[in-house]
């Protein structure tokens, strides 16, 4: 009989300590996050502009991406007459950060003479260790 009493014992505590991890699991987790409205947030930002850090590269001026594109085109192997040049004029677009290597990629509007028609396409600039801009034509 007293092997009962310990069996019974033994199972009223597992039963016991069953339906409290149930309930301990079970139950309602309290909440302490609230949520903050969108003028909360940009008042935040605004007064703590590095709250909210954007992205920034470093890309060439207009002056030194002209300076790079010519020096790359003149020592290019498909020009043939290094003597008689083109006039190169270059408008800077955007430009972010390049997929494939170091530096930038900026989107450009070539024109090989003061007539030409502009030709758009990407220039990738990079900087070299003296500091000059680097230009990779595609």
């Amino acid at each position: 009989m007293r092997q009962n009493a310990i069996i019974a014992i033994a199972a009223t505590l597992g039963i016991m300590a069953g339906a409290g991890g149930t309930y301990i699991a079970a139950s309602e987790p309290k909440v302490e996050a609230q949520a903050i409205s969108k003028a909360e947030l940009v008042a935040a930002i605004s007064a703590d502009p590095s709250l909210c850090l954007i992205p920034t590269v470093e890309a060439p001026a207009e002056a030194e991406a002209l300076a790079a594109y010519r020096k790359a085109h003149a020592t290019s192997p498909l020009v043939w007459d290094r003597k008689n040049l083109p006039e190169i004029s270059l408008a800077l677009g955007p430009c972010d950060k390049a997929e494939a290597g170091p530096g930038v990629a900026c989107m450009t509007s070539v024109k090989m003479g003061p007539d030409a028609r502009p030709i758009d396409r990407i220039v990738g600039f990079a900087k070299s260790a003296s500091g000059e801009w680097i230009a990779t034509i595609n």
